[in-house]
């Protein structure tokens, strides 16, 4: 028989292990990708904004999964901590960028900020579905 309390309890240690080091991994290669010197020739349009929502969209969504799936189920005040800590982050990127020959743009900040709430919003919903389709199969189970 399988407790229907399963689904606010975390995942296996290994489980949430990796994707902890999927959410490190994967900020370490968007802090990479920010800093790689870019020629002063290339024409930065709207698809530029779109990889920065797109980049810290999903940034947001691995390091809420791998917190979720660490603690069990989130609640408002790690939604808001991981806002403000990219929210910073994505502050500390466009300041730091200069010393690489990039252009430090307050637009490439606010379409991180975009991003950060567009992830924080996907993945509420995403792991409410997935929360009541789980609560759903263990009634059906009991």
């Amino acid at each position: 028989m399988i407790n229907s309390s399963f689904v606010s309890m975390p995942a296996s240690p290994r489980f949430a292990a990796r994707a902890r080091t999927l959410a490190l991994a994967y900020l370490i290669l968007l802090f990479v990708g920010t800093h790689v010197p870019m020629p002063p020739e290339q024409v930065v349009d709207m698809s530029d904004k779109l990889l920065h929502f797109s980049g810290y969209a999903l940034l947001t969504v691995v390091v809420l999964a791998g917190w979720e799936l660490s603690i069990g189920v989130l609640e408002a005040k790690h939604y808001f901590a991981v806002w403000l800590a990219g929210t910073l982050y994505g502050a500390i990127d466009e300041l730091t960028q200069p010393m690489v020959g990039r252009t430090c743009d307050v637009n490439d900040w606010a379409a991180d900020v975009a991003g950060l709430l567009g992830g924080l919003l996907a993945f509420g919903i995403g792991a409410a579905i997935v929360r009541r389709l789980a609560a759903r199969h263990a009634g059906a189970c009991a």
